[in-house]
């Protein structure tokens, strides 16, 4: 994806931006409250396709958080089942919550710069 800077902003991107930065919040609150995450990952859905291509690029970044993070959670589950694995779901929940947090705080400050995420679909920042 190419790295376009917007020079100005028109009104209907000032409020996907702001879209943006509504979804990156509720990504910052989700791992006290999962439910949050989903919410932001369906405006996120929703409005991908009418969204300029930068900030499309971040509606992507947020959709593939919330896909790794399930994935994450659901590998920290299955490890709490067993008594003896406890502590590595422990462990796994402890890294997944600072992922997110790093994530979300990285995706944000790229937004606000005005600038897309190099690549949108990569588990790392």
């Amino acid at each position: 994806m190419k790295n376009v800077t917007p020079a100005a902003e028109t009104g209907s991107e000032s409020n996907e931006r702001l879209l943006a930065v509504v979804g990156y919040v509720l990504f910052l609150i989700g791992p006290a409250n999962f439910l949050t995450m989903i919410i932001a990952a369906l405006i996120a859905w929703f409005r991908r396709e009418n969204a300029p291509e930068w900030i499309a690029n971040h509606y992507e970044f947020q959709l593939r958080t919330l896909f790794y993070a399930i994935v994450l959670l659901v590998i920290a589950a299955a490890c709490a089942l067993t008594v003896i694995l406890l502590p590595v779901a422990f462990l796994i929940w402890l890294l997944w919550t600072l992922w997110v947090i790093i994530r979300v705080v990285v995706g944000l400050i790229r937004l606000i710069d005005g600038r897309p995420n190099p690549d949108p679909k990569t588990f790392w920042v």
